[in-house]
């Protein structure tokens, strides 16, 4: 009796937390990823979700923070970096006297335990000190909070460990001066080793490589600022166009033991070897990277071929090119939100180099200790753990082969399998639910529109990660794409060897239908909600998306907060427009990396923010079968732009990130989009909108590949287009309870130019052809909503009906769905969609709730209710806002 009261106890105790707990949660924080780090972590007491956290903080350089400076930007470099040195300690107790964990100093503000902390609290602190300076100053004292549940999670071995596992004899790289051998027989009768090897004949016959540009680009008429980006364009390329010869051939000789692949590859290496490290060809940081990459590899597995000269030539170069990269990292790069160069291919190249001496170059051990400490604290730098990417698909491909191979090289070094981590085991929905085979994209960043469907990069990577995480849903979706496009993987690619490390013979590939998967997944951490018809068959149903970054525009990333995609029979009908010439052109940063290119609401024409500053969220979504729903918040998108490294990138441009150029402070304070996707082809789009003064209100639709055509409407107060392909024919509604007036047109505010030869996948010259766009816009308004229903199907569009609602709701009929919105700002925000054939509800706000004859109580207010009757049973869900987990974990204080 007394456990039972007990749990009666606790179960009330759950339900009034739940009674208390705001429905709607408002997030003030001025950004929730930092470009670099401007506040410590773990603290303010939370729970972290490991028994070994990473020790994050702000870097210094003696005087002031470390400010934001990417590789191979114009902002100039923090010349005293590198006179820092840090340590940090821990304790059980604020008086660091019990349980005391010190580190040894350091040059990088990183410190990721490899060691398991007992549960309980703890506390830290970090201090700084100038290099050849005895005093150390210490910041203030931080606490968190270890939980019991992860007491037995396997922790990563220190860097001694590391270093320890690459003091052996060459080949160090793979492992393989232990592995080598059963490499070798492993893959005697794997019938793809002995395409490659095929292959790696030929490629011997290949002449030698000469410094020249893989491409020739005129730059007669061009400004300084873009010939120097030409100059790099004609030689993109060049470094894995020489180097990935000498990788292929060192591959080939361990594969076979014949030396005449070996000495081909050494030929190739000094050829590189003696290249201009400051010339065109070699002299940039992925060029340089490549070649340095290339040199490690023939360093290694060709050791022992080499004479004491050779030796010194090779040590020699690798010393200068890796000293290039490694130079600038300490105390710059681990602190930013993702240095992509570096992240994508430059980490890479460093390792395998570096690996390649770290046994005849002293410093080479400091840079293996400082990339396997930033790895173990960072990675991945642009998800958490539900296995997204901020960037998008577009740019995400880029970081493919580093994902695959430093998560192999560290996992040999450390015996972590870090295809284990929940990011690595959630990314394979993340793949088949944003792109899905033989289908379109979720068409937001950087080069999404180089991806209509899935290429040869994406397939190589899926297959790739199939080899480790033998996700049946993941195996799915390889063996689909193979099905469909068996042209892709033919010849050789840059994850073979990764498939030859893990090739094992019998090995099974069980597969599970996508059926059985909900048809919304949410990746709140990068957030994205997908959403599905038939996961199955995406080529030929509907999908849709809603975006809303954490991230901010970061990056890769765009002004894109609450912006949806939709895609129909595997293409896109609405969704970004505009075209990837250049990182920040003029077409770049007025138009395609801003909220002018996206289905999102523009206040008083001004887009969101460019910068970690204007960040959105998905607080809500739900999975039904008849209905998908989704809730995004862009309240903290909009405002004038503050990331001093997109203003330098407006200066450069001579461009002036004000009203003029569709930038500024619009004074939003709300921004709410509800998304449902219903059953027989329609999408209902709810907005709350609201600003500190009344502002128009625009609400953008764009059809990149189709065009648009307005519609005769008497209704001052609702307007109506029609999408038009080949496949399709959508027609969107949009209703307010004021008048709006539409405008259709197919011009870009800021004309897209292809000055830089941009290429498609193919290596085709992109032709950027104007796009259609419309745009509905209200007058001046404080409070306002969007009402926005979009049909698309393959023949006519149903007709909506309008009925009257005593109430005054908007209340509407189409199909066999009825929907009420409650259109005036002044009045509390409300919406239901009711099908009754379907038997399903969906309600948010205070309509009463009437379902199949009924009435349903929420049970907290605000939240979003949704209701389905299935095999005769009711499936009921509700959800309230939760938070992303950089909200949860990393934040300035303890309250959002």
């Amino acid at each position: 009796m007394r456990r039972l009261w007990t749990l009666l106890l606790c179960l009330t105790a759950i339900q009034s937390l739940a009674q208390h707990q705001p429905a709607i949660i408002t997030l003030t924080a001025e950004k929730l990823h930092a470009r670099v780090r401007e506040w410590p972590y773990p603290a303010n007491g939370i729970t972290v979700p490991t028994n070994a956290p990473a020790l994050l903080w702000p870097a210094t350089n003696g005087k002031t923070a470390v400010l934001p400076m990417e590789s191979g930007s114009a902002v100039p470099e923090d010349p005293n970096i590198g006179n820092v040195l840090y340590k940090v300690m821990l304790s059980t107790d604020r008086d660091f006297k019990k349980e005391v964990i010190s580190s040894a100093a350091q040059r990088w503000a990183v410190y990721p335990l490899h060691q398991a902390l007992k549960p309980g609290r703890w506390f830290w602190k970090y201090a700084y000190s100038l290099k050849g300076v005895v005093k150390w100053s210490w910041s203030e004292t931080y606490d968190f909070v270890v939980s019991a549940r992860y007491a037995n999670a396997k922790v990563s071995p220190p860097v001694s460990t590391v270093l320890k596992r690459n003091e052996g004899a060459h080949p160090l790289l793979w492992n393989m001066n232990s592995r080598g051998e059963d490499f070798y027989r492993n893959n005697l009768q794997n019938p793809e080793a002995k395409i490659f090897i095929a292959f790696a004949e030929k490629l011997m016959l290949a002449p030698l490589p000469e410094e020249k540009p893989q491409r020739i680009i005129d730059t007669t008429g061009k400004t300084a600022l873009e010939k120097k980006i030409i100059v790099e364009r004609m030689y993109h390329g060049f470094g894995d166009a020489v180097g990935t010869p000498v990788r292929n051939l060192c591959i080939a000789y361990q594969l076979t033991k014949d030396t005449r692949f070996i000495l081909d590859a050494k030929r190739r290496a000094l050829n590189l070897a003696n290249m201009d490290p400051n010339g065109l060809a070699t002299g940039d940081d992925f060029t340089g990277g490549a070649v340095l990459e290339a040199l490690g590899w023939f360093y290694d597995a060709g050791y022992q071929l080499l004479t004491p000269q050779e030796k010194d030539l090779f040590v020699k170069v690798i010393t200068l090119r890796a000293k290039r990269v490694y130079d600038h990292l300490p105390n710059r790069f681990e602190l930013h939100v993702s240095d992509n160069h570096v992240w994508q291919i430059t980490l890479r190249n460093l390792a395998i180099a570096t690996v390649a001496v770290i046994n005849d170059v002293p410093e080479a051990k400091e840079w293996l200790s400082y990339m396997y400490e930033v790895w173990s604290a960072r990675f991945p730098v642009l998800g958490t753990t539900d296995g997204g990417w901020h960037e998008g698909n577009g740019y995400f491909r880029v970081n493919f082969k580093s994902v695959i191979y430093l998560s192999q090289m560290f996992g040999d070094f450390t015996g972590v399998n870090y295809f284990n981590l929940p990011w690595m085991q959630n990314l394979p929905y993340y793949l088949l639910y944003t792109h899905p085979n033989g289908a379109a994209s979720t068409a937001i960043g950087d080069m999404w529109e180089n991806i209509p469907y899935i290429v040869n990069g994406e397939a190589w990577f899926a297959e790739a990660l199939s080899f480790k995480l033998n996700n049946p849903y993941l195996n799915a979706y390889v063996n689909r794409i193979k099905s469909d496009q068996p042209e892709l993987f033919k010849g050789t690619d840059d994850y073979l060897l990764f498939r030859l490390l893990n090739y094992t013979p019998d090995r099974k590939s069980p597969e599970k239908s996508f059926a059985d998967l909900p048809k919304t997944r949410l990746f709140k951490d990068v957030g994205v909600a997908a959403m599905h018809e038939d996961l199955s068959h995406a080529d030929n149903s509907l999908s849709s998306y809603l975006m809303s970054s954490p991230f901010g525009s970061s990056g890769h990333g765009h002004a894109s907060q609450n912006a949806f995609t939709i895609n129909y029979k595997g293409k896109v009908v609405f969704g970004g427009s505009g075209y990837y010439s250049n990182f920040s052109d003029k077409h770049n940063l007025l138009y395609y990396r801003n909220s002018k290119a996206y289905c999102t609401i523009l206040a008083d024409s001004l887009s969101q923010k460019i910068g970690e500053e204007g960040y959105g969220w998905i607080p809500r979504a739900l999975s039904g079968q008849h209905i998908q729903y989704a809730l995004g918040d862009a309240g903290n998108a909009y405002g004038d732009i503050r990331s001093e490294f997109w203003l330098n990138r407006f200066k450069q441009l001579n461009l002036q990130p004000g009203k003029d150029n569709g930038y500024g402070d619009a004074g939003v304070t709300c921004y709410r989009r509800h998304m449902l996707q219903l059953e027989g082809g329609y999408i209902v789009i709810y907005d709350e909108l609201e600003a500190k003064k009344p502002v128009k209100w625009t609400s953008q639709f764009h059809t990149p590949y189709s065009k648009i055509e307005g519609q005769e409407i008497e209704n001052a107060s609702r307007q109506d287009f029609l999408v038009k392909n080949e496949d399709v024919i959508a027609a969107a509604t949009i209703f307010a309870c004021n008048p709006i007036r539409m405008t259709i047109h197919d011009q870009f505010y800021e004309p897209a130019l292809n000055w830089n030869k941009v290429t498609d996948d193919k290596g085709n010259i992109k032709d950027f052809k104007n796009q259609w766009h419309a745009g509905i816009t209200s007058l001046p308004q404080q409070r306002f909503r969007f009402l926005t229903i979009i049909q698309i199907k393959d023949g006519k569009a149903g007709l909506l009906k309008t009925i009257a609602d005593k109430d005054n709701n908007c209340h509407l009929k189409i199909g066999n769905w009825e929907i009420l919105a409650q259109l005036d700002g002044t009045k509390p925000a409300a919406l239901q969609v009711i099908g009754q054939e379907a038997k399903a509800l969906f309600s948010y706000g205070k309509l009463p709730i009437r379902f199949q004859g009924k009435t349903y109580t929420r049970k907290t207010s605000g939240s979003s209710v949704l209701l389905e009757v299935s095999n005769g049973k009711l499936n009921s869900q509700e959800a309230t806002d939760e938070l992303p987990d950089v909200a949860k974990y990393d934040k300035i204080k303890k309250t959002p």
